[in-house]
């Protein structure tokens, strides 16, 4: 299960990478409400976060023990 982290890492910086490109209007036409883009984009990138967060303290416990 070596590259299951390296995978989890990776799809974590997808999602914040995603956010970005919501909030700078890529992939949303801009008829779409600005809340809804700024919104959108906050949490993909807020949910990157805390998967590169809990993927990181779950290897680490994992090599501690």
């Amino acid at each position: 299960m070596f590259w299951m982290k390296y995978l989890a890492y990776l799809m974590a910086t997808i999602f914040i990478i995603l956010g970005a490109a919501f909030l700078a209007g890529y992939f949303i036409p801009i008829s779409f409400p600005l809340k809804f883009r700024i919104i959108l984009g906050v949490v993909f990138i807020l949910y990157g976060t805390f998967r590169i967060v809990i993927t990181y303290f779950k290897n680490n416990n994992r090599n501690e023990s």
